[in-house]
C-alpha cells in the first residue's frame, strides 16, 4: 500500500496537483494575454471571482482529463531499477572528456568575439578597476576578479590580453561545472542516452556559447548555483553519512553564490526556511535536516563576512538600494499616471490626494513617472531619489500603503506587467526590451560594447573570425531563436517557471518531500527575480543551466510507477 490511502489516495493527489497546476497556468496566461493586449485590467470583485472560478474549472478539467486518459491508455509498468545500463567512462574520465568537448565547441564563439563579449555592467566595473574607487552595486568579488586579469594583462603589456585570459578562465569554470554535473549523473547510474543528450545540450545550446564568453557575474553565479545543487542533492542521497567532501563542496559553493550575486543570500533564505521546517516536522530526518541547515547558514554567514571584508579592504561605497525598490517604483509611477491628474493618460481620474502626489514627486524626480514602461523599471528607476525611503521611511510607507488600499488593481497590474516574461509563455519582450532602433547588439543577449569608453581602458574588439562574428551578431541581434520552434520552447523565459512548478507538483503528488528541497532553491531565486526591474534571459541562466541535471536526479531517485513510501 502507498501512503495516503493506496492507489485511490494517489489518484486523488494526482487530480488535486494537476488541477492546481493547470488552474495557475490558465489564470496567469489570461492575465498576461489581457495586459499585453489591452495594457490594463480592471480588477473588480465579481470579475476576480469569475477569473478564479474559470481557472479552477479549466484546471479541474485538465487534471481529471489527464488522469482519466492515463488510466485508459497506460498500465502500470514494472520497476526499471534492475534494467541493465550501458556504461560510459567512469566519473573522472567523463569529467575530462566533457569539459574538453565543451571548451572546443565554445572556442569558435571565443575567437569570433575575442577578447570576449564586454557588454552589460563590465564598462562600469572597468571604471571602478581603473580608478580604484569601488562600489557594491555590482558584486565586488566579480569586479575584483576581473581586475586581477586586467592587472595580469597590464603586466604582459596588453590589457586586451588580460580580458581574453579572463574570458578563457570563465569558460573553463563553466565547462568544469557542467562536466562535474555529467560525471555526477554517471555516478548516479543515469542511462547513457540521457547523459549523452545532456552532454550535447551543454556543448551546443546557443545560449551557453554566448554566455560562456560574456564577461558578466551571471556566469559565475550559475557555476556556483549548479555546484551547490549537485552537492545538496548528493548530501540528500547519502543521508546521514559522516560529514565529508560533499559538505565542504556545499559550503564553498554557497559562499560563491553569495559573493557573486548581491541577492544570492536572499535566494537561500527560502531553502533555509524549508530546512528549518523539516527539522520540526520530519523527526525521522531531523539530524540530516540540521546538518543541511547548518551548512546553508554557515555559507550565508561566511558570504556576508566575505562581502564585508572585501568592502572594507577596498573602501567600496555602499551601492544604492533602488534595485530593491523596482516593484514599488513601478507601482507608484503607474498610480500617478492613472490617478495623479498629470494628464498623461485619458484614463487618469485625478483622484489621488495632494499629500501623496507630493511624496511621489519627491521620490520620482523630474516627473520621471512620465517615462513609465510596463515591462522595465529602469526608465523611472534611474531618476529615483532613494533618500525619501531611507530618511522619510514612515511617510513613505504611509503613502505607499494608503495608495495600495485605494488602488490595489494598479499595484497588481504594475507587478504583473513588469514580470510578464516570467509567467506568460507567449511574451517575448525580453528580446526587445533594450532595443533603441539605432544600435546593434541589443537583442535577447547584449553584444553591444560601449566601445569608446572601453577603448580608453585598453579593451577593444579584435575578432579572430570575422565571418562567424557577423553571423553570431545577426543571430543575437535579430533574435533568430524566436523563429526556431525547439529553441524558442527552450529559451522563452516563461517556459521555465512552469517547468519547475510542474516538477514540484510531480514530487508533491508522489510524496517525495525531501526531493522538493532542491526545488526550494529555485523558488528562492525566482522570488528575487520577481522583485527586480525587468525580465532578462541572462537572469534566468542559473535555472536553465541546472534543469537537466535536476530532472535526471529526480528521475533516478523517483522511478516510474506508483510511489512507494519514503525510506525513513
Amino acid at each position: 500500500m502507498t501512503p495516503g490511502g493506496g492507489k485511490k489516495g494517489y489518484t486523488r493527489r494526482k487530480r488535486a496537483g494537476l488541477t492546481l497546476f493547470f488552474a495557475l497556468l490558465s489564470i496567469s496566461q489570461y492575465i498576461g494575454w489581457k495586459l499585453s493586449r489591452e495594457g490594463n485590467i480592471r480588477w473588480t470583485l465579481p470579475g476576480t471571482a469569475a477569473l478564479l472560478a474559470a481557472g479552477l474549472a479549466a484546471g479541474a478539467g485538465a487534471g481529471f482529463g489527464i488522469v482519466a486518459l492515463e488510466n485508459r491508455i497506460f498500465r502500470k509498468k514494472a520497476a526499471s531499477s534492475g534494467r541493465k545500463r550501458t556504461k560510459l567512462p567512469g566519473p573522472p574520465c567523463a569529467f575530462g572528456l566533457a569539459a574538453v568537448s565543451m571548451l572546443l565547441c565554445w572556442a569558435a564563439g571565443y575567437m569570433a568575439y575575442y577578447p570576449g563579449i564586454c557588454a552589460y555592467d563590465i564598462t562600469i566595473q572597468m571604471g571602478q578597476i581603473v580608478s580604484g574607487s569601488y562600489g557594491t552595486h555590482h558584486p565586488l568579488a566579480h569586479t575584483l576578479l576581473v581586475g586581477l586579469f586586467i592587472k595580469l594583462g597590464s603586466a604582459l603589456g596588453n590589457v586586451n590580453t588580460g580580458m581574453a585570459i579572463y574570458t578563457a578562465f570563465q569558460m573553463l569554470c563553466l565547462a568544469s561545472a557542467f562536466a562535474a554535473g555529467i560525471a555526477w549523473l554517471r555516478a548516479l547510474g543515469v542511462r547513457t542516452l540521457w547523459i549523452a543528450l545532456t552532454w550535447v545540450w551543454c556543448c551546443l545550446f546557443p545560449f551557453h556559447i554566448y554566455m560562456s564568453i560574456t564577461a558578466t557575474k551571471d556566469v559565475f553565479f550559475t557555476v556556483f548555483f549548479l555546484l551547490q545543487l549537485i552537492c545538496f542533492c548528493e548530501l540528500l542521497r547519502r543521508g546521514e553519512n559522516r560529514p565529508g567532501r560533499w559538505d565542504a563542496g556545499y559550503l564553498l559553493s554557497t559562499l560563491g553564490m553569495v559573493l557573486f550575486r548581491n541577492n544570492g543570500m536572499y535566494a537561500l533564505l527560502v531553502a533555509a526556511f524549508f530546512m528549518a521546517a523539516g527539522c520540526i516536522l520530519r523527526h525521522d530526518r531531523r539530524r540530516l535536516m540540521l546538518r543541511l541547515l547548518a551548512g546553508t547558514l554557515a555559507g550565508i554567514l561566511a558570504g556576508a563576512l566575505g562581502l564585508s571584508l572585501l568592502a572594507r579592504g577596498t573602501g567600496a561605497v555602499q551601492g544604492d538600494k533602488r534595485e530593491m525598490l523596482s516593484i514599488p517604483i513601478q507601482q507608484m509611477a503607474r498610480v500617478m499616471l492613472y490617478h495623479g491628474g498629470v494628464g498623461e493618460l485619458p484614463e487618469d481620474d485625478a483622484s489621488m490626494e495632494e499629500q501623496d502626489r507630493r511624496l511621489i514627486d519627491d521620490f520620482l524626480l523630474d516627473e520621471a513617472y512620465r517615462e513609465y514602461r510596463p515591462d522595465i523599471a529602469d526608465p523611472v528607476k534611474r531618476h529615483t531619489y532613494t533618500h525619501v525611503v531611507r530618511y522619510r521611511t514612515g511617510e513613505f510607507l504611509d503613502t505607499y500603503l494608503r495608495l495600495l488600499a485605494r488602488y490595489p488593481g494598479d499595484y497588481v497590474n504594475a507587478a504583473f506587467a513588469v514580470n510578464m516574461g516570467y509567467y506568460y509563455i507567449w511574451d517575448v519582450s525580453h528580446a526587445h526590451i533594450n532595443e533603441n532602433g539605432l544600435e546593434r547588439g541589443l537583442g535577447y543577449i547584449q553584444t553591444r560594447w560601449v566601445e569608446q569608453e572601453l577603448a580608453d581602458y585598453g579593451i577593444y574588439k579584435d575578432s579572430r573570425w570575422e565571418g562567424l562574428h557577423e553571423l553570431m551578431e545577426r543571430y543575437a541581434d535579430g533574435n533568430v531563436y524566436l523563429h526556431v520552434p525547439v529553441l524558442r520552447a527552450l529559451m522563452v523565459p516563461g517556459i521555465w517557471l512552469w517547468f519547475w512548478l510542474a516538477l514540484a507538483v510531480y514530487l508533491w503528488i508522489r510524496r517525495k518531500y525531501m526531493l522538493m528541497l532542491p526545488v526550494s532553491f529555485i523558488a528562492g531565486y525566482y522570488l528575487t527575480l520577481v522583485l527586480g526591474p525587468a525580465v532578462q534571459l541572462r537572469y534566468l541562466y542559473p535555472v536553465m543551466a541546472v534543469a537537466p541535471f535536476m530532472l535526471l536526479y529526480v528521475k533516478t531517485e523517483c522511478p516510474g510507477g506508483e510511489p512507494a513510501p519514503e525510506t525513513k
